[in-house]
């Protein structure tokens, strides 16, 4: 498995242009096709200002009208949004390249970073072309082998990346372990000890004990 970073520009794209206009940090958490034109996603919106979830919204859809969103606060200026988009073409690029979206984070001047991964260098190769004829502006950020034994087994970097989507590590805290226990199903005291095993391999690696 390949691993490519890539920077984009894509024209008419919300997540852009919303980080422009707010000074916003938009990261996509989880993006999946629903056909060949529609697409899913599940968001992170931290906004400078604080925004009722109407007004949110209403921003989105004046940027996209073809986007359905459903927004909940999490915290002052935080947001969880899921979003279905009925004119997705990006969702299709992918598919057609045979990649999978594994993150994208907004940058401040409108361009988007994605991490894509994909079974050989030739679909990353393809996606790129495809994209190009889209219209899109792409620069390739870094490709690399995919490491197929990270520090974290994939329950604690499940449990992990729930923690920190929702909150967690941010300063101050928006989110609790009684958070996390309702969004993952699990008891607080276990949610904090495979947190804490996380925690110690990621630091330990970082230090090379």
């Amino acid at each position: 498995m390949r691993t490519a970073k890539l920077l984009l520009r894509i024209p008419g794209n919300w997540i852009g242009e919303l980080s422009v206009r707010c000074n916003a940090s938009i990261k996509v958490l989880r993006c999946v096709p629903s056909d060949t034109n529609t697409g899913r996603g599940l968001l992170r919106i931290d906004m400078p200002d604080e925004e009722d979830d109407r007004s949110l919204e209403d921003m989105i859809k004046a940027i996209s009208p073809d986007c359905h969103v459903n927004l909940a606060t999490i915290g002052p200026g935080k947001h969880i949004a899921t979003v279905t988009n009925n004119a997705c073409l990006i969702c299709n690029l992918l598919n057609e390249a045979d990649c999978f979206l594994d993150s994208a984070v907004s940058q401040p001047d409108g361009k988007v970073a994605w991490t894509v991964i994909a079974p050989r260098s030739d679909n990353i190769g393809r996606l790129i072309a495809r994209l190009k004829e889209m219209g899109c502006e792409v620069e390739m950020l870094g490709l690399r082998d995919q490491e197929e034994d990270g520090p974290l087994t994939y329950h604690q970097e499940k449990v992990l990346r729930t923690a920190y989507d929702l909150g967690y590590y941010d300063i101050p805290r928006t989110a609790t372990l009684a958070d996390l226990s309702n969004k993952l199903g699990m008891a607080r005291s276990t949610i904090d000890v495979v947190l804490r095993r996380a925690e110690r391999r990621l630091i330990s690696k970082h230090i090379g004990r």
